[in-house]
């Protein structure tokens, strides 16, 4: 019970703060065409959403609106609530991750979208390719990764793909920690931090693993030297649905939106740092685009 009535303050504070009105409830907002969209404190998906997705909902008869919370746990226990419709601030690794922990949860992804890709990020050694880099870094250069439960992972799958260390055998590799690392062949020093803090530190270290959001909110998704390559979509933010709601009308005019080719083109408009962002398979499949800036 503490848990819920704390879950109602945060909602409502989040709420009431930035309009001073009440906030609809779910049957009002079926009823008005109203849809309330679970979002992170940082821009990168809202804004997507209103330049790519809201415009095409308004003509459409819908007004969209945004609940804005930071505790991941209280992020998808609004949307199993009905405080929101859908939601968008995670991949479908970490949904994975926090429904194998809460399995009484219905919900799922509806959709990916272009997402601001992972990243190594280096003041020590600017170089261009997996090639120069493995033969830049030398024994004891810090590797910093971020220490959250879905992202800690990521970036250890990320290191092993591109031949920095190996994962041991017969892991579960989704919720890997440091402790699995059973090869570290250039004699690395990998440093778990609170991801906040690893473009503060790019100076004092020789590789920083740094996830979208956080580069693109800071403005140095450019600097990258090596991109995350995410074939399987797993690490592609999505938007999740309530499964009740999968065959809503307003959830198919919502995934029609993001289908859309006035979504593509705005995505691919250079006037938007959309363009930067890693594309899903769907995307590429559909309109032949490819991910240069994913390489």
């Amino acid at each position: 019970m503490l848990k819920r009535n704390l879950l109602i303050f945060v909602l409502l504070t989040a709420w009431i703060l930035p309009s001073c009105t009440p906030r609809p409830d779910r049957q009002t907002r079926r009823d008005n065409r109203i849809i309330l969209i679970g979002v992170t404190q940082k821009p990168t998906y809202p804004d997507l959403i209103r330049h790519a997705i809201q415009p095409l909902l308004e003509k459409k008869g819908y007004t969209v609106n945004f609940l804005q919370l930071d505790d991941q746990h209280v992020f998808n226990q609004t949307l199993v609530d009905g405080y929101v419709d859908l939601n968008i601030g995670q991949h479908e690794s970490a949904l994975n991750f926090e429904k194998a922990n809460n399995p009484d949860w219905k919900i799922s992804p509806l959709i990916s979208v272009p997402s601001a890709h992972m990243g190594l990020f280096s003041d020590r050694y600017p170089v261009g390719t997996v090639d120069e880099l493995r033969q830049a870094v030398q024994p004891g250069d810090i590797v910093a990764m971020p220490d959250d439960a879905t992202n800690l992972p990521r970036s250890l799958i990320f290191l092993e793909n591109l031949g920095f260390l190996k994962l041991k055998d017969g892991i579960d590799r989704f919720a890997a920690t440091e402790h699995d690392i059973a090869g570290n062949p250039r004699k690395l020093s990998f440093k778990i931090v609170k991801a906040e803090q690893i473009p503060r530190i790019l100076d004092g270290i020789a590789i920083g693993v740094i996830y979208g959001d956080d580069a693109d909110l800071l403005g140095i998704l450019d600097r990258a030297i090596i991109r995350e390559v995410d074939e399987s979509d797993l690490f592609l933010n999505i938007f999740v649905i309530q499964d009740a709601d999968r065959d809503e009308p307003w959830v198919k005019d919502f995934r029609d939106a993001v289908l859309s080719e006035e979504f593509k083109n705005t995505v691919e408009n250079p006037a938007y740092r959309f363009h930067k962002y890693y594309r899903p398979s769907w995307y590429r499949e559909k309109w032949g685009i490819a991910n240069e800036w994913g390489k």
